[in-house]
């Protein structure tokens, strides 16, 4: 018997008990740290993925925009009407100079949204129609019950002849929170 008055089984036993309860606990406290990291690491507003020639999460090899990253962006407005909204004030960065920002200079992309849905837009109306990335309409954010977080607006109005019809709509994308740059 041991001087605790515990036979060396029940010492054993114990001391057993114990390192169970340490690994469990030790392993309790991993568990969480995933959750730890991401309150650490903003969540990302917006990801480009694909031929990108920057990258600020190696972990998902993307460039991943915060809010406040994308909101920091050069600003412009483009006042028209969609097929869905009347005439509205639409406030964004340039889509081009968002792909910029990802080291993207060229290619064909495909915009991914919240439920899924994916859709092309050719390099050439990023530089032709100026498209924005709209966060905004009529000083109002958008959000995922009203057209956002992001929405895709090319200056329809000013461009009726080109922007009309079943293609040119297909490309008015929103809910955007992934783009995908193509070759």
């Amino acid at each position: 018997s041991t001087s605790s008055g515990r036979t060396g089984e029940q010492t054993s036993s114990a001391q057993g008990r114990t390192m169970k309860r340490r690994l469990m606990l030790g392993s309790m406290a991993l568990a969480t740290l995933p959750g730890i990291a991401s309150t650490l690491q903003p969540k990302a507003f917006l990801t480009v993925s694909g031929r990108i020639g920057r990258i600020n999460n190696k972990t998902t090899n993307t460039y991943d925009f915060t809010e406040s990253d994308f909101l920091k962006l050069n600003q412009s407005s483009i006042t028209t009407g969609t097929s869905w909204t009347p005439t509205s004030v639409f406030v964004g960065p340039l889509l081009l100079d968002v792909m910029q920002a990802a080291g993207v200079t060229s290619g064909k992309l495909v915009l991914k949204t919240l439920d899924d849905y994916s859709a092309p837009i050719p390099w050439d109306d990023l530089v032709r129609y100026g498209v924005i990335l709209a966060h905004s309409q009529d000083g109002q954010r958008l959000n995922n019950k009203r057209w956002g977080p992001l929405w895709t607006i090319y200056p329809r109005d000013q461009n009726p002849a080109a922007l009309r019809g079943p293609i040119a709509e297909s490309r008015f994308i929103w809910q955007v929170d992934r783009i995908e740059a193509g070759g």
